[in-house]
């Protein structure tokens, strides 16, 4: 049975006990405040909200099939547990609680056997998919700009190649996501709603030319794009070099390959030594097949080290003192630039000064 209430006559139920959530089947409050408040605001904009269900039990007594999270969002606002525009309910405009206890709400009651109950429960929860980001994207700012990105993802073949299958507008919002990159620009769902929205009437193009010269770059260079992040930002950083990278392309995938299937990749900054290895490549510079230092070679290293009273060794750079777990081993000469791996070209870089120091010298 399909019929309205308002929010008013909802928590006057929930208060009097004719409606509970708190039931066996429901899951535990996921919402966070950001959520709950988009509900209200939800609420308060005239946007409807999903239907909610509901169970009648032998009682008489309304139970929350779904909607069990909503429905706690209005609850604790009306009983000033959270804020909205930094108001409590108590404080909140007279008209805006109003509109908020006169919103009807589209209510779907069910009842019968137990079994069907549990079925209902069920099918809500699983024949429901929800939208994926880009989908929401899309749904809210639809135009010239996301029809000119779609286009794009489907059929450039540089952007094909490197984002491979796409799924519900995950290359769409990929692209999106680097493009905030290049633009120095967060790459959180808001900022990319903003930003799309500014552009909704504008031509793709634009950022096509944009982006469209390093996924090109990055395409020609490497034989797989699961660090794609990485190989974007060398695109970005090396684009100039991309003759003399081409004419190092097997070498760059075989050594590269090589290190994301060793041990030391689970152990260092992937970034920082693809780099290494590549521009050790591309400036033909011999470099020792050892490429980190082990836990022996800081032990012996440290053997031969004494440490202040407190039993701490100084870190090269910073000159500051640190427990000996704290304190990596590091190349006084950059293993990209020939540095050998031996300890007469070691010392020792708390982890803060060893990230800075990169591959100078």
């Amino acid at each position: 049975m399909k019929n309205n209430m308002n929010i008013k006559t909802l928590y006057e139920q929930l208060r009097d006990g004719k409606i509970i959530s708190d039931i066996e089947l429901q899951r535990e409050i996921v919402y966070d405040t950001e959520k709950q408040m988009l509900v209200i605001d939800s609420i308060v904009n005239g946007i409807p909200l999903p239907a909610f269900y509901f169970w009648k039990n032998d009682d008489g007594i309304l139970e929350v099939l779904d909607g069990k999270q909503r429905i706690e969002a209005i609850k604790k606002f009306i009983e000033n547990d959270i804020q909205y525009q930094d108001k409590l309910w108590k404080q909140t405009d007279k008209r805006v609680q109003g509109i908020i206890n006169n919103a009807e709400l589209s209510i779907i009651v069910c009842e019968g056997k137990e079994q069907l109950k549990r079925e209902i429960f069920r099918r809500i929860n699983t024949l429901g998919v929800p939208l994926s980001p880009y989908e929401v994207l899309n749904g809210l700012f639809h135009g010239e700009y996301l029809r000119g990105l779609t286009i794009y993802v489907g059929q450039d073949r540089d952007a094909l190649k490197v984002l491979s299958s796409n799924s519900r507008g995950k290359n769409q919002y990929r692209i999106l996501q680097l493009l905030m990159e290049l633009k120095n620009l967060p790459k959180d769902a808001q900022s990319i709603n903003e930003y799309v929205n500014a552009s909704q009437k504008k031509s793709f193009a634009d950022d096509q030319r944009e982006i469209g010269k390093y996924i090109k770059f990055v395409r020609e260079i490497f034989d797989d794009y699961g660090q794609l992040d990485i190989y974007f930002n060398l695109a970005r950083k090396y684009l100039k070099d991309s003759v003399i990278w081409k004419q190092n392309k097997d070498e760059i995938n075989s050594r590269v390959k090589r290190y994301l299937k060793s041990d030391d990749a689970k152990l260092t900054d992937k970034s920082k030594e693809i780099e290494d290895i590549i521009q050790a490549i591309v400036n033909n510079i011999s470099v020792d097949d050892k490429r980190l230092f082990s836990s022996d070679d800081k032990k012996e290293f440290l053997r031969k080290k004494k440490p202040n009273k407190e039993n701490k060794y100084q870190c090269a750079d910073c000159k500051k003192y640190f427990y000996a777990e704290e304190l990596t081993m590091d190349h006084v000469d950059p293993w990209s630039k020939g540095g050998r791996t031996e300890l007469s070209n070691a010392e020792l870089r708390c982890r803060p000064c060893n990230i800075k120091k990169g591959n100078r010298s």
